[in-house]
């Protein structure tokens, strides 16, 4: 497999998930406005405002009678259905996150693979495995592949093992037109996806949360956290109730004009994920071009 067509694959597979991401925040949307109609509709008889806008009840079969049995009951307001229309959303949006997240990691295995197969010098000897040297012309992409898949420490060994063949990556995390330190960044999506897979996109401690994101990406100094950094995480959280949430809900901006300006949070993260892959593509090309000039 060429380079490019890494790289494409790669825009092919986050372009579907942002697909998905505009599906379902048009879904919301929409599920939104009726809710909104229907409440408006009843101004005129705010008695009706108390009754339960749904019912469900909740039921499973017995293994051993195949009788239905009921489990839990549930009734819903108005308020609360549109409440759950957003929270629905930020979990979809939550989800799709963590898949942007995996294909990420898996382009930087599958880039690493290929710049590995091409310069010999570039991975550590350890990653070869128990191979000799005279064996090493014969493994192809798809060997590459699967010895980066054993590496340990991922994405960090492998990032680090670009930063080193590349030092202007490095300096480039940290200042750039983006305006948004990338190490970190690419840092906090990864313990957004943790959390989202393995506590339900909530953290116990967003204080511990916020120490172990800036801690892996060099940001903690001693417990000396940069403000701008704080802000950045607390960005994608939530506030009040919410403020151990990962909320990934469009921010909207001048809400007093009717026309829909917003900032998306989704939007920002999957931006910052497709920002340091084509920075690591460019600079594997660049190098590719320098050596056959």
């Amino acid at each position: 497999m060429e380079l490019n067509e890494i790289w494409t694959n790669f825009a092919e597979r986050m372009a579907e998930i942002e697909l998905f991401q505009r599906a379902a925040k048009d879904s919301a949307k929409n599920e939104l406005l009726l809710i909104t109609q229907y409440t408006n509709s009843l101004k005129d008889n705010p008695e009706l405002k108390e009754l339960s806008a749904s019912l469900h009840n909740m039921t499973f079969y017995d293994a051993r009678t195949g009788i239905v049995r009921f489990y839990n009951h549930k009734e819903r307001s108005l308020e609360d259905r549109y409440l759950h229309v957003l929270l629905h959303k930020n979990k979809q949006y939550q989800w799709l996150l963590s898949e942007a997240y995996e294909e990420f990691e898996d382009y930087l295995e599958n880039v690493y693979a290929y710049y590995g197969r091409i310069n010999n010098g570039f991975w550590p000897l350890k990653d070869y495995g128990n191979i000799s040297l005279s064996e090493l012309g014969e493994k192809d992409y798809a060997w590459h592949v699967e010895q980066a898949r054993k590496k340990k420490d991922k994405p960090h060994s492998i990032l680090n093992r670009f930063r080193k063949q590349f030092p202007g990556l490095k300096a480039i995390e940290a200042t750039n037109k983006i305006q948004v330190n990338l190490s970190l960044a690419i840092t906090l999506i990864e313990k957004l996806r943790h959390v989202i897979v393995h506590k339900g996109g909530k953290v116990s401690s967003k204080e511990e949360f916020i120490r172990l994101t800036t801690e892996q990406s060099g940001l903690y100094n001693n417990g000396n956290i940069a403000q701008e950094h704080v802000d950045f995480i607390n960005l994608f959280f939530g506030e009040n109730e919410y403020e151990n949430l990962i909320t990934l809900l469009e921010i909207r901006i001048q809400p007093e004009i009717p026309v829909d300006i917003h900032v998306s949070r989704f939007g920002k993260l999957t931006d910052y994920l497709m920002a340091y892959a084509f920075l690591i593509y460019d600079y594997i090309d660049s190098s590719i071009e320098r050596e056959n000039a």
